[in-house]
């Protein structure tokens, strides 16, 4: 594996390998902490620009999600029920996921003499965008003393090397006001997109995370109902500690990892150690998404240029709105985090050929999910073609949406397959995703496949062909693939795309 990984600097073949071996291990559960321990050793000897190299090549399709996104948390224990609401409706208009601090919702719900999860389902009701759950542990909301809910943000106002709270708080819990509404807690779940567990507490973190037997049970919960699963844990010294988190995360079996820097990264070489940990993630994480809650802005524009999808950022009172895009001396409670996040993001994708998700993405993954379904079963994330993932874990994400819960009117493999009729080769306009599942289902004699991205065609090729479907290249060419197909399929869900092959072919469209 070591030869492998210097070879996928330059390589996005061997990349592409690499993630293979990688997603077998995974899928099977064999992925072990010496495969972990190998890759951090192996990045530890790379450049910068070398970790920026393979990191972008990890990020590509379909080794990764080759989205950037912001996550955003709109709430406070500091606001009111129309406030907190009024944030989450700005957030669901941008189309950016919604990041909920649970314990924070509790604490406004008590303020209005409502329970917990009734603010939780005035959220649900009232927004379309993914919602991210997080603070959450075996009784629901995790519930924080005042210390803790009003905290200032000291540790990341003053900057590294983290030695512990300014103000000596710790991970304090009132579980009697946790207990009052045990029985809420799996409401809480099934009205979730994903769910985020904290890991740090295995790598020394007493004060910032539960133990590991209260995450398992929150896992367990969230994988009965089909949940998406984020991992958070601290880059911390660079190489003890990251390789604890890592082998955590895999133990946890979680689809996405959440890296935290800023004062938790106490690296002797920040920046690089930075890099290092958000590309050893996007080697190792099966959901294809990485994602920082916390990043200095050094961090930020390092992270973005080593393969980072997610940031996320809060609005003023949350604690996300200082932990990430900011530098000591000015990361502080009252900050918008939202605008700085987003002008770095900005910034840095102008030089990246990757994009900001906006509603319009979310919308094409919520209609591609609803298409891959052949005789009523889902064929996205975690379904494979072989060793590779149909989707990422932002599919499943947005399946679990009021987003991805709209009714829908288009097409799926079943009708697609009926419109069809009969035919032994098969052409299709777009290499990406819905591509997959329309080969992997339909099984075609030949399948010519065309993709204005000549790396996305070649990749999807070699899957296929790896894995007993004949599929032929056609170097971007429509027309090449019209020629040699008996009939032919335009696969965006993406309407101004498909109407503008539509005009130059009369290929079948998917809506």
């Amino acid at each position: 594996m070591l030869e492998l990984i210097k070879e996928s600097v330059n390589n996005p073949m061997a990349t592409l390998e690499l993630k293979g071996i990688i997603n077998k291990k995974l899928i099977h559960n064999k992925l072990k902490e010496s495969d972990i321990i190998e890759i951090v050793d192996t990045l530890g000897n790379f450049e910068l620009d070398e970790l920026y190299k393979l990191g972008s090549n990890f990020r590509k399709f379909p080794m990764g999600c080759d989205l950037v996104e912001l996550g955003v948390g709109p709430c406070s224990s500091t606001l009111d029920l129309r406030q907190f609401l009024e944030n989450c409706t700005l957030t669901d208009h941008m189309g950016f996921p919604i990041h909920l601090c649970a314990y924070a919702i509790a604490d406004i719900a008590e303020k209005e003499n409502m329970t917990p999860f009734e603010v939780m389902d005035k959220i649900y009701n009232l927004v379309d965008v993914p919602l991210d759950l997080d603070h959450f542990g075996e009784n629901g909301p995790m519930r924080f003393p005042k210390e803790i809910t009003h905290c200032m943000g000291e540790c990341y106002n003053q900057g590294p090397p983290y030695k512990g709270c300014p103000k000596d708080r710790i991970h304090k819990r009132l579980l009697d006001k946790e207990q009052k509404y045990a029985y809420e807690f799996e409401d809480w779940i099934k009205k979730s997109s994903t769910v985020c567990v904290n890991v740090v507490k295995e790598q020394g973190g007493e004060e910032h995370s539960a133990s590991i037997d209260e995450m398992e049970k929150v896992v367990r919960a969230s994988k009965k109902f089909g949940k998406g699963i984020e991992g958070i844990f601290h880059i911390g010294d660079g190489y003890d500690d990251l390789i604890t988190g890592l082998t955590a995360c895999n133990d946890l079996d979680v689809d996405v990892f959440v890296v935290e820097g800023g004062p938790f990264n106490r690296s002797n070489d920040r920046l690089k150690d930075f890099a290092k940990s958000i590309v050893a993630s996007r080697i190792l994480v099966k959901g294809g998404v990485v994602a920082t809650n916390g990043a200095y802005e050094d961090e930020c524009r390092i992270g973005l240029r080593s393969g980072l999808n997610v940031i996320l950022t809060g609005f003023v009172g949350n604690h996300h709105g200082y932990m990430c895009g900011y530098a000591p001396g000015t990361a502080k409670r009252t900050n918008f985090g939202l605008p700085r996040v987003l002008s770095i993001v900005k910034e840095e994708l102008a030089n990246l050929n990757i994009c900001l998700a906006t509603k319009n993405q979310l919308s094409a993954i919520s209609k591609g999910n609803k298409f891959l379904t052949y005789n009523n079963k889902s064929y996205i994330y975690p379904e494979t073609v072989g060793d590779y993932f149909i989707g990422d874990a932002h599919w499943t994400t947005v399946k679990d949406s009021n987003l991805g819960r709209k009714p829908y009117f288009g097409k799926n493999l079943n009708s697609l397959e009926e419109e069809l009729g009969n035919y032994d080769k098969l052409g299709l306009l777009g290499a990406r995703y819905i591509s997959w599942g329309i080969a992997n289902n339909l099984k075609p004699e030949e399948v010519y496949i065309s993709d204005v991205d000549p790396w996305v065609e070649k990749a999807t090729i070699k899957i296929l062909n790896d894995n007993g479907i004949n599929a032929y290249a056609c170097n971007g060419s429509d027309k090449e693939v019209i020629k040699n197909a008996d009939k032919s399929v335009i696969t965006t869900m993406i309407p101004e795309i498909m109407i503008r092959i539509m005009k130059k072919t009369n290929a079948i469209n998917l809506f």
